[in-house]
Formats: C-alpha cells, sequence, structure tokens
C-alpha cells in the first residue's frame, strides 16, 4: 500500500460540489448504498443529491477533510453523548425530494438501526470517508485517518463508526478502531460493523 503525500485541509462551503462529488463516485458501488438504491440507475441519479445533504450537515455541525484537489474526503460529526438535535425530519423531507419516498424509506429503516445503536458517550463520528476511485491503493484513506486520530488523540477524544464491509473493517483495525459486538443487519441486505476507538 503506497503512502499519501498530499495536502489534507479543512473543507469550507467553496468544496461542496466536490466533495459531493466524490462521495457520490466513491459510493457507488458501496453495499449499504446499494441496498437503499437497488437500481443502478436510479443511484447514479440520486447519490449527489443524497450526499450533498450531508455534506451540508458537516459543514454546519462537523468539520469535512479534503485530500488534494479531489483525491478523498471524510466527514466528521462531533457527538457530545446527549439526546439528538432535531434535524431529523427536515432531513427526511429534503431527502424524499430529492432522491424519492422508496429510497427515503430504506434510508429511515438504516438511520433507525445507526441511531438506536449508537454510542451514548462523548466521541468523534465519522459517518463517510471516501477515496475518488481513481484514487484508490494510494494511501489516501489511511492519510484522511490519520490526520483526524492524531488530532483526537492529542485532545483526548474517541472516534466511532460503521464499516459498511468486513474489508473496510479490517482497514479500521489498523488504525486502532475495535469492532463491536454486534452487527448491524439490514433486512434482506448487508450488514454494517459498529466499531470504536479510544484516544491513544
Amino acid at each position: 500500500m503506497a503512502s499519501w503525500q498530499g495536502d489534507i485541509r479543512r473543507a469550507s462551503s467553496a468544496d461542496a460540489q466536490v466533495v459531493g462529488m466524490i462521495l457520490a463516485e466513491a459510493f457507488m458501488r458501496d453495499p449499504v448504498s446499494g441496498w437503499i438504491f437497488p437500481d443502478d440507475r436510479h443511484r447514479a441519479a440520486a447519490h449527489p443529491a443524497f450526499f450533498g445533504e450531508f455534506v451540508t450537515l458537516a459543514l454546519d455541525a462537523g468539520e469535512i477533510h479534503l485530500a488534494g484537489d479531489g483525491a478523498g474526503v471524510a466527514l466528521w460529526l462531533p457527538v457530545d453523548g446527549s439526546a439528538g438535535g432535531d434535524e431529523g425530519d427536515g432531513l427526511y423531507q429534503a431527502l424524499e425530494a430529492s432522491i424519492g419516498a422508496e429510497a427515503t424509506k430504506r434510508f429511515g429503516i438504516l438511520d433507525e438501526l445507526m441511531t438506536a445503536n449508537h454510542p451514548g458517550a462523548p466521541h468523534w463520528y465519522l459517518p463517510f470517508i471516501a477515496v475518488h476511485p481513481d484514487q484508490h491503493s494510494r494511501g489516501v484513506g489511511s492519510a484522511l485517518l490519520r490526520h483526524q486520530l492524531a488530532r483526537l488523540d492529542e485532545i483526548g477524544s474517541a472516534a466511532y463508526l460503521e464499516a459498511s464491509s468486513p474489508r473496510n473493517a479490517a482497514l479500521y483495525e489498523r488504525h486502532g478502531f475495535a469492532r463491536g459486538e454486534v452487527t448491524l443487519d439490514l433486512p434482506d441486505g448487508p450488514s454494517l460493523y459498529p466499531m470504536w476507538r479510544n484516544p491513544a
């Protein structure tokens, strides 16, 4: 595995379109996205709007880290352990308008499953990390992880994510994450692997 040496910076609203494009391209073959959007053509058409909602959320409430001019991105959200906010209804309305009722319903099943199993302790949550398909095998994903995890170690914060495949889970394990005791199993679909990392 190559070790990517490019710059990583915090994205701004000016980068939103680039970030959304990277996510849309990178998750086209992701098993969970394939479950939300079973039709390939609908997935390709809906992905930019779908991920655009999360880019907006992360710019407002968290951080987005951008590798180079678009090699990869990571979205991070701080979680303080208290009860969740009220953004759910607005998000669902926006999603239904842009991706359709059936895909929104499927995302709702996923969201409910993830919310019910989300840790209560304070941490930084990684909902999405993506490497552009043209940049695979260059160490971009690992560089994005190292960039944030080093900072979380400095401030003494834990990190949490749900891996969407055993292969992805193995990558996160190499960066200090440990799998939880349960998997999140979608109906007639793939499983997600909750993973937690204490600060080093």
